[in-house]
């Protein structure tokens, strides 16, 4: 039941139908007994600041952001923690008494997926996109200790996040900028490929550049779903994490920080697994 007492969280996003987010938060609340709600939040890109607002003064406790606002949400926070700082992107925001504090639970999320992949120091990687997942991706790879190459549809993109990442991660971190067209020979020869672009992101069709993997090669989807890149990945031989257990990571991470309980996050896989066996 939902009352005057129920809590509220949601997730902004431009789409935000396809989010499994809710289902996964959702059971998540009712396995510890707690009086939550969890929505999806359909927010146009020119309103963002206004829902952002408007979801503070309606109560929200705690928010989600997915694409295409992780960037600029980042930018009308109050306060960001360290991870958001490097990236400039958040994904998670906790209520403050006049506004939000941003969160980036996708990095660390990521970061742990990878460093249990085996992605180690001198790993070479290729991450493709540079929004605000591949900020998150960016800052997990060199986390690992990979050398990482950009490649973004636009190329001024891929420079400014290498650019933002060497500036942040001042030591011995590697990261380049490389054309669009080139990755799938430079994806072909690297350790990890991680697929940060929103190709494949509630069904959409978008061409995915021709690449081929192979086995030995960590690959990571941060787009959910039955995916081109999934499929050629899968087929392949390569090693894949799935959009699924980046989602699930960093929405235990998010639920952690809203309510201070640990995360059923077992629970909260498998709260996923109805809608998402093909």
């Amino acid at each position: 039941m939902i009352s005057g007492q129920t809590s509220l969280y949601g997730v902004l996003g431009h789409p935000v139908g396809h989010s499994l987010s809710p289902a996964m938060h959702n059971a998540a609340f009712r396995e510890l007994g707690l009086d939550a709600v969890y929505v999806p939040l359909p927010v146009a890109p020119e309103a963002l600041l206004e829902g952002m607002r408007g979801a503070h003064a309606l109560g929200f406790q705690g928010l989600n952001v997915t694409v295409p606002h992780k960037q600029r949400a980042a930018e009308a926070c109050l306060r960001l923690d360290e991870v958001a700082r490097i990236c400039g992107a958040v994904n998670t925001l906790r209520r403050m008494g006049e506004g939000w504090e941003g969160f980036n639970t996708d990095a660390p999320a990521c970061l742990a997926l990878l460093q249990a992949a085996g992605v180690r120091r001198g790993s070479s990687a290729i991450l493709l996109g540079a929004g605000g997942a591949a900020l998150a991706g960016a800052w997990a790879l060199l986390g690992t200790g990979a050398e990482v190459l950009v490649a973004a549809r636009r190329a001024e993109a891929a420079e400014e996040l290498c650019h933002r990442m060497l500036t942040a991660l001042a030591g011995e971190v590697v990261a380049r900028p490389v054309e669009w067209e080139d990755a799938p020979e430079l994806a072909e020869r690297a350790d990890v490929v991680v697929n940060a672009t929103s190709i494949g992101l509630g069904g959409k069709s978008d061409a995915l550049p021709p690449f081929r993997f192979r086995p030995g090669q960590v690959t990571l989807d941060f787009v959910y779903g039955e995916t081109a890149f999934m499929r050629l990945a899968r087929a392949g031989g390569a090693s894949l994490i799935t959009g699924e257990q980046v989602l699930v990571r960093q929405g235990a991470l998010a639920f952690t920080l809203w309510t201070g309980k640990a995360a059923p996050e077992a629970l909260m896989a498998a709260a996923l697994r109805p809608r998402t066996t093909p």
